[in-house]
């Protein structure tokens, strides 16, 4: 019988797993430049998820450079330069055009004021204490520059869990990667950091005290300010 390549995983959320693991199969050797990855059916059963969740990771190792689809041909590992092996230098904004991180940000703001409304009305006991716990996180990832991501990430994960519309909360997984590229550039400033760590504050507050327009005027200032500190990046390029 035929050695398994892939490890299979266990949880849910696990594009980024799938990610990390089929880096280090490229980092090591065992994936070389040009060879062809299973399809879509067999890679998700060796690994043990989804095909929503590998479509995804397979979108972010395309956004690297690793990996390459081809039209009816499947997916293939990239030829990489080994002096720059894994090695990213490349403003992550520049990874996505500008106009689909405008178009992004545009969605955002139409889409997660409606998510802390209904937050409003649907958050349970269960929900609130895991928003919170997302944004202790946030407090305590200060101290860890390359985690702030991260647990930025998952404060705006268990907003959209606790309106309890599964719609909500498949678009904001889905849109993850898109979401963190952004976020690393944004959340490198600790002042910007702490500035919205306040905002997400305000956000939970809102929704604890049941005031659902202070909680749709809260997200609206947090995405107005992320969205001018992304243009400010994008214009600093140009």
């Amino acid at each position: 019988m035929k050695e398994k390549m892939f490890v299979e995983l266990q949880h849910t959320r696990v594009y980024e797993k799938i990610v990390d693991q089929i880096r280090e199969l490229i980092e090591n050797g065992t994936l070389k430049p040009n060879d062809r990855l299973p399809s879509e059916r067999d890679l998700a059963q060796q690994l043990g998820c989804s095909r929503t969740s590998l479509r995804e990771a397979c979108r972010v190792l395309e956004s690297e450079g690793l990996i390459v689809s081809k039209a009816g041909g499947g997916r293939f590992v990239q030829q990489v330069d080994q002096r720059f092996t894994l090695t990213y230098q490349v403003n992550p904004v520049d990874l996505l055009e500008r106009t689909a991180v405008i178009h992004f940000l545009e969605a955002r703001e139409a889409l997660e004021p409606k998510i802390v409304e209904l937050a409003c009305d649907r958050a349970t006991e269960e929900d609130i204490v895991k928003i919170e716990r997302a944004l202790l996180s946030m407090k305590e990832k200060l101290k860890y520059p390359e985690e702030k991501v991260e647990a930025d990430s998952n404060f705006h994960l268990a907003l959209a869990e606790a309106t309890h519309n599964f719609v909500f909360e498949s678009m904001m997984e889905m849109n993850m990667h898109l979401y963190r590229q952004v976020r690393k550039q944004t959340l490198k400033s600790t002042d910007r950091y702490t500035e919205s760590l306040q905002e997400h504050k305000e956000i939970i507050d809102a929704i604890k005290a049941g005031d659902k327009k202070r909680a749709i005027q809260a997200m609206r200032i947090h995405l107005h300010h992320l969205k001018d500190s992304v243009l400010g990046l994008i214009n600093k390029e140009e």
